[in-house]
């Protein structure tokens, strides 16, 4: 936790190929969910947090029809009733996931939403008691929503499970504190694929982010699992 500014440890975790691409069907793998879970669930965290596309093999398959006739809703941060301690949280600007639980699992949902979503989709996330946090008119301002997740859910440490979009936004923000590499010895090779991190095309005035070692270890016969560290400081040389 970053005790000066009020917000979560960020740690992003990730499966990746040695040539840095996400999972794809090429690669063979008969169960490749075993490697990036059973390592995540090894790192303590309040909350975990994706993109929509992700978060929409976990949200509701149903058809949900919004109500145009709502007007009374503003665009107020929602904290819905809940027991649960630890959070699924979902970057869903336009408001495209629905609900039919306000659970993953045992983690409660929290949609993070820019001020674009209609009134009718936020009466559908407080009929399913799904709580909701504002980052922005129309683009999200990803420290701010830090900051309200550690304020108004406690969140002290968040996990980032990607995909590479969310992952390549909180990397440019320079709000990622640790990178968690599940590394495959596999090599993809497909040009266009993603990668672990989707920034930018082409090279601005934006640096790379370095990082240093914490630990590496071998897992899985022939994987490697390495934890970095962000150096904060662009100036430094490796």
């Amino acid at each position: 936790m970053d005790m000066n500014t009020g917000k979560p440890y960020v740690i992003c975790h990730m499966l990746g190929s040695v040539d840095g691409r996400i999972k794809q069907d090429i690669w063979g793998f008969k169960d490749h969910h075993k490697y990036f879970e059973e390592t995540a669930e090894k790192i303590e965290a309040d909350a975990w947090l994706v993109g929509r596309v992700t978060m929409q093999e976990f949200s509701s398959k149903k058809d949900h029809k919004i109500n145009a006739g709502v007007s009374n809703l503003t665009h107020e941060d929602f904290v819905a009733q809940q027991p649960a301690a630890t959070y699924a949280v979902v970057i869903d600007p336009s408001g495209k996931c629905f609900w039919d639980s306000n659970m993953v699992s045992t983690e409660h949902v929290i949609e993070v939403l820019t001020e674009q979503v209609s009134a009718g989709y936020l009466e559908h996330l407080r009929g399913a008691n799904v709580s909701y946090i504002f980052g922005g008119k129309e683009e999200l301002d990803l420290d701010l929503v830090l900051q309200k997740l550690y304020r108004l859910f406690n969140i002290k440490t968040v996990r980032i499970d990607g995909g590479g979009h969310v992952n390549g936004s909180f990397l440019k923000a320079g709000l990622i504190d640790e990178f968690s590499l599940v590394l495959a010895p596999i090599a993809d090779g497909t040009i266009g694929s993603p990668t672990v991190f989707e920034v930018e095309e082409g090279y601005g005035s934006r640096k790379a982010t370095q990082f240093k070692i914490m630990s590496v270890e071998r897992v899985y016969e022939h994987f490697l699992w390495i934890r970095y560290l962000v150096i904060k400081d662009n100036n430094t040389s490796l």
